[in-house]
């Protein structure tokens, strides 16, 4: 078994050896993508947190012990239908029997002043002043018998003087009734009706205000939303304006964070907005700028601006680290290439260029940064070459490449002599690569990209 394996050894050696001279130097299996020309806009950039549409803490509108409580942190809610809360109202609709009799019996005396006396009432007064007529004339008639009498001197002044009194009494108490009968048959006063009428609205009142208790003893979510705390269990006892849940609603949700007073010139409402999130890597949220916060931070000298993302399904979440970009103008048309593209040799940044099976390299000057791609300014590519975006490591110019998914020397994909593995030198840790593959003498290799330009 040791004899075969260094047979099999010493033949690869003498294999590899033979390899330039029966089909020469190794291509390098590599990866490349076009050098393109599009326009950079010019963007504002910023850190945020999404933060949620609105925030609120729902709190008790009356006292009383909670008899049910279900709710659970991170339920949704809807508004004006989620029970979040029960008091029990046991005594609050005993109360609320007393004050509807309260409004029954002040109604009743309230119609009664208004409709006035009835003719029961009337023909009784009218009576009692007919009486006092007939005792008026009889005292009247008692009175002239006894002047004439006293004239005679058949009487004292004593009965005279009584004979006088009981005439002005009878005649005082028919006047009395008169008046009686009068003010029934004319009905009650303005005033008594109006008191009558405010004693009736009083009492509805106090019934009314027990009705909102019974209705607020069942407390509903103010927004749609989620539950995000909860502030009491069944058994408490809870006062007015008792804190119960802290809801927040996330649709839409908005992207908020600070931009310094030399960039916030450039931003208005209504933008458009790009918003990355740490939550979802590789994918892009669409907003618009909503609110920019005319105050400063006196210490960052930053304005607080927000932006505002739909989220109907709930993906984004309160609290999540965005980073924001704020389409400010269009920008002026550029030449891109991938930043994998790049690679440095010494102080010199370089781009390999494909052509005929061959790369060139070609020396450039990078400008500005934009999403996975780089700027070049130096006016050494244009658009459509296709350059090296995997494999440019190793590469040197001039060396021949191998285009992924196409078939090397012997007919293998990849190339490699006959009854060797397909790519079994391309792209595998420690492969050693052919002649023509590596870097030039005394060059570094640093694949190490520059993502902030």
């Amino acid at each position: 078994m040791l004899l075969v394996a260094c047979l099999l050894t010493a033949f690869m050696l003498v294999a590899d050896q033979a390899w330039p001279q029966r089909w020469g130097p190794r291509p390098v299996a590599v990866k490349t993508a076009p050098v393109q020309s599009k326009a950079i806009p010019q963007e504002v950039s910023f850190i945020g947190t999404i933060e949620p549409n609105v925030a609120t803490t729902v709190a008790a509108v009356v006292a009383g012990r909670v008899s049910a409580a279900g709710f659970r942190e991170g339920d949704a809610v809807t508004a004006g239908r989620t029970v979040l809360l029960q008091l029990d109202r046991g005594r609050r609709e005993i109360a609320l029997r007393e004050r509807a009799a309260a409004v029954a019996r002040a109604k009743k005396q309230w119609e009664k002043v208004r409709e006035g006396s009835r003719s029961e009432e009337v023909e009784q007064r009218l009576a009692a002043a007919k009486e006092q007529e007939a005792l008026l004339e009889r005292a009247r008639r008692d009175f002239e018998r006894a002047k004439q009498l006293y004239d005679d001197q058949l009487v004292s002044l004593a009965e005279l003087q009584k004979a006088e009194s009981d005439y002005l009494a009878a005649r005082e108490k028919y006047g009395s009734a008169r008046a009686a009968l009068k003010l029934t048959r004319s009905g009650a006063r303005a005033e008594d009706i109006a008191m009558a009428e405010a004693e009736h609205d009083e009492a509805r009142a106090r019934m009314d205000a027990v009705s909102y208790e019974i209705e607020k003893s069942t407390l509903l979510a103010p927004i749609s939303g989620f539950i995000v705390r909860k502030h009491v269990d069944v058994g408490d006892w809870v006062n007015a304006g008792e804190p119960v849940a802290d809801l927040v609603d996330l649709d839409p949700v908005f992207a908020a964070g600070p931009v310094g007073e030399r960039k916030i010139a450039l931003l208005r409402p209504g933008q458009s907005a790009t918003v990355a999130l740490d939550a979802f890597p590789g994918e892009a949220f669409s907003g618009e700028v909503a609110h920019i916060v005319p105050q400063a931070d006196t210490r960052s000298r930053s304005f607080p601006v927000k932006i505002r993302l739909s989220n109907a399904q709930g993906r984004l979440k309160a609290g999540m680290l965005a980073r924001i970009a704020v389409v400010v103008s269009s920008g002026e048309p550029s030449v891109l290439v991938p930043k994998d593209a790049v690679v440095r040799r010494g102080p010199d940044e370089m781009v390999f260029v494909v052509s005929d099976g061959q790369a060139k390299a070609v020396k450039v000057s990078t400008g500005r940064g934009w999403r996975a791609f780089l700027e070049i300014s130096n006016g050494a590519l244009k658009p459509g070459q296709q350059v090296v975006t995997l494999g440019n490591e190793v590469l040197r110019d001039g060396a021949k490449v191998l285009l992924g998914g196409g078939r090397g020397p012997g007919g293998r994909p990849g190339g490699g002599k006959p009854g060797a593995k397909p790519g079994a030198w391309a792209g595998r840790p420690g492969a050693k690569p052919g002649p023509g593959a590596g870097p030039g003498p005394g060059a570094k290799p640093d694949s190490r990209r520059d993502g902030n330009r």
